[in-house]
């Protein structure tokens, strides 16, 4: 077992870098390794081991953005947007430009609409969504795609 940590604990640290703040990286990295470790024996047949490690880190990846929901469109997700790594200030301020660009465009559309694209973009599935909203998953998916080329074109003639 431990040949498969050393063979596969950079890349996936070097996976985790990009998705996860600097902070937690150690933190994400040893739970994703218990889990392995926990489900290895009945739930990994033969195969792809590198892409069930990865698929288990996506997941708990999930799990930790569905458990840190965004408390407002608004805000939290501007700051996911918005790479703090960044070197130039610049990119902070055109990314924080965009976003204000972005936030009017939503302020602009139907509420129905609104509430669809940033549920979706908070993370919530289309059941949820549904549930809450009175629809089925087709309109949920007819409303996100009417309110992405809304946005599109509003951010287009903006920017």
């Amino acid at each position: 077992m431990s040949c498969l940590y050393a063979r596969h604990a950079p890349s996936l640290l070097a996976f985790l870098a990009s998705r996860v703040p600097r902070d937690d990286v150690e933190d994400v990295h040893q739970v994703v390794w218990e889990r392995v470790w926990e489900r290895l024996p009945d739930c990994f047949h033969e195969g792809n081991f590198r892409a069930w490690l990865f698929q288990i880190t996506r997941n708990y990846l999930i799990d930790l953005r569905r458990k840190k929901r965004p408390q407002t469109f608004a805000d939290e997700y501007a700051a996911s947007l918005i790479d703090g790594r960044s070197v130039e200030p610049s990119v902070a301020v055109i990314d924080r430009e965009r976003f204000a660009v972005l936030r009017q465009c939503v302020a602009r559309l139907d509420p129905s609409l609104a509430l669809v694209i940033q549920a979706r973009l908070a993370g919530e599935d289309y059941d949820a969504i549904c549930r809450r909203v009175g629809i089925t998953i087709p309109q949920a998916h007819k409303m996100l795609h009417r309110a992405k080329h809304l946005l599109q074109a509003c951010v287009a003639r903006a920017l």
